[in-house]
This record gives structure tokens, C-alpha cells and sequence, in this order.
């Protein structure tokens, strides 16, 4: 008798400790999901460079345009690398511009972007075909072959984010280049991925 009770001790004791086991795992499930959720995770996109050659101009009058130049770019990749596979382009939950930088491999003491009153970029992607530009509108009267564009850093771009970039340069010239300026635009974005 007492062996048989000493059993159904050890039975009900066991068949107790595998129900509470269940009822925590499957109340930790939910909280783990949720954890995950909130899981976040920066990540530092830079587009390829595009290379755009700005023509020789002899007059000042209007504007000269070049492009749409395009590139494509694996997003899905960067962010899964960046991340130790743990996220991937579906994970996106914000797309911020960071920079937007010109830059001439050409450039001399007369043909510089000092010949520039105005500069913009323009830009749009497969998943998005509304232009975005960001300009300089008061270009400074100074030799330099880098410009950094200023940018709205909290203005939201997550819809721009797709596979192909397109890109086009706009300027206002000051003085007449005598030279064809090789141009070339870096854009760099700020991601925040989150589990789903």
C-alpha cells in the first residue's frame, strides 16, 4: 500500500509539474513574441555613387539638367548583413536621408563648383516615382570640388526604398565651364528595422 500511494504521489507530482511546464511555456511564448517585436536595429545604407558628366556650358542663362542616371542596389543584403541575418528588407520601419554629397574627379581653378549659383539632385526609385530633391538654392562663390547638400533628416522615405535608384543634377552656373565636369552623387540613408 504504501509503495502503491509512494507511486501516485510520484505520478500526480510528475503529471502537476508537466501542466505548469505548459501553462509557462505557452505564457512565455507571447511575451517572447512581443520581446521580439521589439527588437530594433539601425542600419547604414549608401547607395552606389552614380557618375553623371555635367556638360561644358558657355552661357548662364537657365539651367542645365543631366539625367535620370539610375542604379540598382540589394537592400534586402545590406540589411541582412548588417544585421547577422537577423532582419531583412520586410523588417523596415523607417527610412531617414542622412547625406547627399557631390563630387567632382575633375575639377580645376576655373571649372569647380564655384561656377554653381544653384545645385539640386533629384530622386526616385521603382517603388516610388515622385521626385525628391535636395538643393543648395544660394551656392557660395568658393573653389571647391565637394558639396554637401543639406538635407531634412527627419523627413520620412520608406516608400522610396525599392531596388533601382533614379537620379538627376540640376544647376544654375554663375560663370561658363570650359570643361566636361565628372560628377559623381553619393546618397546615404538612415534604416531602422523592428521584428514583425
Amino acid at each position: 500500500l504504501y509503495i502503491k500511494l509512494t507511486i501516485m504521489m510520484k505520478t500526480k507530482l510528475i503529471a502537476i509539474s508537466a501542466f505548469a511546464l505548459t501553462i509557462g511555456t505557452i505564457a512565455i511564448l507571447p511575451s517572447c513574441t512581443r520581446i521580439a517585436n521589439l527588437l530594433t536595429a539601425n542600419v547604414a545604407m549608401q547607395t552606389e555613387s552614380v557618375n553623371v558628366t555635367i556638360p561644358v556650358t558657355t552661357g548662364v542663362n537657365g539651367v542645365i539638367s543631366v539625367g535620370p542616371e539610375s542604379n540598382k542596389y540589394n537592400v534586402d543584403s545590406l540589411i541582412q548583413a548588417q544585421t547577422a541575418g537577423q532582419f531583412n528588407a520586410s523588417n523596415i520601419n523607417s527610412v531617414k536621408l542622412k547625406s547627399v554629397v557631390f563630387t567632382l574627379s575633375n575639377s580645376n581653378t576655373m571649372n569647380n563648383f564655384a561656377n554653381f549659383e544653384s545645385v539640386s539632385a533629384t530622386f526616385y526609385s521603382n517603388t516610388d516615382n515622385t521626385p525628391y530633391t535636395v538643393s543648395i538654392p544660394s551656392n557660395p562663390d568658393i573653389t571647391t570640388n565637394t558639396l554637401m547638400l543639406p538635407v531634412d533628416t527627419a523627413r520620412e522615405l520608406k516608400s522610396y526604398i525599392g531596388n533601382e535608384f533614379f537620379y538627376t543634377v540640376e544647376g544654375k552656373l554663375r560663370r561658363p565651364t570650359t570643361i566636361p565636369l565628372e560628377c559623381s552623387i553619393t546618397f546615404a540613408f538612415n534604416l531602422k528595422v523592428q521584428g514583425n
